[in-house]
């Protein structure tokens, strides 16, 4: 049985995620996902045995506290990359930080070993972070004081990977554990709501998925359909030259982000950060997954080599 098992407990109907203590129900569209994501992993990994002998000497990255599990974006890269990944930091040629959760604190690095770490910077990425970063990065706000803002607000669970949130009206009083942000009109055709999903390498954005989901299911993880893009055509130059400062501010090497643009005003909203993002993204079609991992890791080669110089 693959120890990754190990990560799970299935309780009262729900399968509880140990490392975030996140409950996900077990509903159709769970088990449809899972069956969408096998096959794939199945053929990432018979491509990379296939290409294993004809390899020269693999980079070496040691992942701490854990290493990603197979259902994670950087390990469908890694493979695709052949990199040996090791949770034994010594001789490793880069180091980077995995830890699953919203705020936490790395380990001591050793001034050698923090000159070719990654991610180690990245301590919060609580939903009240990432407005504070993104108002004082773009100049414009996210966060709303719900005591005294009077409009729809999207109330979410600042823990990562919660998926709970809700639209209301403000003002409200305001609760421990919840981060308030104004409700980006992201709609289409009064149906969809479309959300720019950007995984973020060493600053750079070179491939974007759209997501869309039912108006209804607005905050929910499953996606009707996600399509991949080049960020010219959805990005300004302007708006990626302040996703780059934006990331460095939050000390993210490797992630995702999910941007939303507003109709009314035209602006992006980056709306949440993922130190750990899984993909690619399950309802993405097999030919635009493919196109996509590679573009990533080209990408995620040049940052860990960048980090070997």
């Amino acid at each position: 049985m693959a120890s990754w098992l190990n990560d799970f407990e299935f309780r009262n109907g729900k399968i509880l995620v140990k490392a975030t203590r996140v409950k996900i129900p077990v509903t159709g569209s769970l088990l449809k996902d899972i069956f969408s994501w096998v096959p794939f992993h199945l053929l990432e990994k018979a491509k990379s045995l296939k290409k294993s002998s004809h390899t020269k000497k693999p980079l070496s990255i040691a992942f701490t506290p854990t290493i990603p599990r197979p259902w994670y974006l950087i390990t469908v890269c890694a493979l695709r990359a052949q990199v040996n990944m090791t949770p034994t930091l010594v001789d490793a040629d880069v180091i980077f930080y995995f830890e699953d959760t919203t705020q936490a604190q790395p380990p001591h690095l050793t001034p050698e070993q923090k000159r070719k770490s990654l991610n180690f910077e990245c301590r919060d990425i609580s939903k009240t972070k990432v407005g504070t970063v993104f108002e004082s990065v773009f100049g414009y706000a996210l966060n709303v004081d719900p005591k005294t803002y009077k409009g729809r607000m999207a109330v979410k669970s600042e823990t990562n990977g919660v998926h709970d949130g809700r639209e209301t009206q403000g003002p409200i009083t305001k609760q421990d554990g919840l981060s308030y942000q104004r409700l980006i009109d992201n709609t289409i055709d009064g149906l969809w709501v479309e959300d720019l999903r950007c995984p973020v390498i060493d600053g750079e954005i070179e491939v974007v998925f759209i997501k869309r989901r039912a108006l209804s299911t607005r905050f929910a993880n499953t996606n009707a359909n996600v399509t991949l893009h080049s960020p010219d055509d959805l990005l300004s130059h302007e708006e990626r030259r302040k996703i780059t400062l934006f990331a460095k501010a939050m000390g993210l090497d490797w992630g995702g982000m999910d941007i939303l643009r507003d109709k009314h005003d035209g602006k992006i909203y980056i709306v949440d950060v993922n130190k750990t993002d899984m993909g690619p993204p399950l309802a993405l079609s097999l030919k635009d997954k493919n196109k996509a991992i590679t573009i990533l890791t080209d990408q995620f080669v040049r940052l860990v080599r960048s980090k070997m110089n």
